[in-house]
């Protein structure tokens, strides 16, 4: 055997010469490997009918444009991959073999990619469905069981430009000012019955500069209404406006200031999410202005049941939905709610005794559940006898009705009814009850007309299969938000207003779906191996 000859230069060679021609054939398909996730984006995407999309385009003029498929299965790849800019989604085409063959090679400019996100908002939703449709029918999704929730994602808005009711009726009143002055300019011009330059500029350039004003001044006016209206609710719910008044983010003032997952506040929306319970499929993807997910239950189970043909039997919650007013529709519906009731805890306390007319001992009063607002005793504390219609307090008297009222609240006006205790002087608890213990008024409970719904589901929430349902939701609840924000990459977003950031949580929505169904059928291999399994 010959000895090995010395290298003259100590580091490895390229293998292949950058110059220097390549003989052996290949193509592009090769390049990417029988199991690449990029294969079977392609081939579910390409099931899907497109026919909404072609519609949108004119069919006969101008240049052959990109078919629609091809954009939406770049899109939806990219979010998967963690990319979400535009111009990051261009070089990947130009650069990445994955999307060089995803595309056929196409090169496709930022601003085509950027137009096409933002588009075609109902093709998208179709999109969607169909995706779920396909979970459905490979009996990986079922949409008897949902769990519903709800997330913040910082809006694209500068948290330290905003607008309140005194800022922009400040300059409301500048732009009635500019207002005035060009219109008397205008006027001026007409009364000297000449279309000349002026000092300030022709009769066409005037008239173009008073559209612009009058269309700013009627755009802060509506966000003026908005901030009355936030200020109006602010005060029903007990709010001071002076220290704390409502706010508007200039740069998106769709978004809402709102406490951060992460802590502090900004402007924020409110992503929602409905997740089927079998596989975690996402089956409802929608954004809300401000937090009032609690008021969307109902009308993201119909959408569901509208949009699959399908009938939802039970829903698994967190405690801001458990609302009286979801409770007493659900069970209109027949619909099970699974989710414990906001408030303090309703465990085992002194105040549930055998003999209700028999008052505590100061020391297992001091062990009932005390509201967090003003440190007196909550009204779980008060035994409700409903064959007498009256409660019973701590120390055993009666609080018994006395009228009904209205009572105004952020969902809204509901009929509460009022019952007084005419026993307060001299009650030996009075400094837990009351703030004033020698006050000539008894102390009031409160019983509306969802109180029952909510006795109902707190007995039910004790029982075991409700308990378990529960278990669960803490997992089909929170699972989808940490890989939308965490993989996909949604923690703020990109795009501005209601219709932008509801058009791109979809997005993130549908690539989530692709993602959780490419893994379930990589499992055997292919799709075919999956059908046949």
């Amino acid at each position: 055997m010959g000895r090995r000859i010395r290298k003259a230069v100590y580091w490895q060679d390229a293998p292949i010469v950058r110059e220097q021609i390549v003989l052996i054939p290949t193509t592009l398909d090769d390049r990417i490997p029988e199991d690449h996730p990029v294969r079977l984006v392609d081939s579910l995407l390409s099931k899907l009918d497109w026919s909404l999309w072609e519609s949108y385009y004119h069919g006969a003029i101008g240049q052959p444009p990109i078919h629609p498929s091809i954009l939406c299965k770049v899109w939806i790849f990219a979010l998967m991959r963690r990319i979400r800019s535009s111009r990051q989604v261009e070089y990947a085409l130009k650069h990445s073999i994955d999307f060089i063959w995803l595309s056929s090679g196409r090169e496709i400019d930022h601003a085509t990619l950027s137009n096409f996100r933002k588009k075609h908002s109902e093709a998208l939703k179709k999109v969607f469905r169909d995706l779920v449709k396909v979970a459905i029918d490979l009996n990986v999704a079922n949409l008897n069981e949902l769990c519903i929730d709800g997330t913040r994602v910082l809006a694209n808005a500068n948290k330290n430009k905003t607008w309140t009711v005194e800022r922009i009726s400040q300059v409301l009143g500048i732009l009635e000012l500019q207002l005035a002055d060009e219109l008397a300019q205008i006027e001026r011009n007409d009364s000297a019955d000449t279309t000349l330059v002026d000092e300030k500029g022709d009769s066409e350039t005037l008239s173009k500069r008073v559209q612009e004003l009058k269309d700013k001044r009627d755009a802060l006016a509506r966000e003026l209404k908005t901030l009355e209206e936030m200020e109006k609710a602010k005060v029903r719910n007990g709010k001071r406006c002076q220290a704390n008044p409502a706010q508007i983010p200039k740069t998106d003032t769709d978004s809402r200031i709102l406490p951060n997952k992460e802590g502090g506040y900004a402007p924020n929306y409110t992503p929602m999410v409905a997740t089927e319970t079998s596989n975690g499929f996402i089956v409802s993807a929608q954004v809300e202005i401000g937090n009032v997910e609690h008021t969307k239950l109902h009308s993201i189970v119909d959408s569901v049941e509208k949009d699959f043909d399908a009938k939802v039997t039970q829903v698994l919650v967190d405690s801001a939905y458990t609302t009286g007013e979801n409770l007493k529709q659900a069970s209109d519906k027949n619909l099970v709610i699974v989710g414990p009731i906001a408030g303090l805890a309703n465990d085992d306390h002194p105040a549930k005794r055998d003999d209700l007319s028999k008052g505590l001992s100061r020391e297992d009063a001091q062990k009932l559940p005390m509201s967090p607002q003003n440190k007196q005793f909550d009204r779980l504390a008060f035994i409700y006898d409903a064959a007498n219609d009256l409660f019973y307090c701590p120390a055993g008297k009666q609080v018994n009705f006395r009228c009904t009222s209205n009572h105004r609240s952020a969902s809204g006006v509901r009929q509460r009814r009022v019952y007084v205790c005419k026993d307060c002087h001299g009650c030996p608890l009075a400094d837990l009850c009351r703030k004033n213990p020698n006050a000539k008024k008894g102390r009031e409970v409160f019983r509306d007309i969802y109180e029952v719904y909510r006795e109902k589901q707190r007995e039910a929430m004790r029982t075991e299969v409700f308990q378990e349902g529960n278990r669960r939701r803490s997992h089909y609840g929170e699972t989808q938000f940490a890989i939308l924000k965490h993989v996909i990459g949604i923690r703020r977003f990109l795009l501005r207003g209601i219709k932008g950031v509801t058009q791109e949580w979809l997005w993130g929505a549908t690539a989530f779906n692709l993602r959780k169904l490419i893994g379930i059928i990589s499992k055997h291999q292919s799709l075919e191996a999956f059908n046949k399994g």
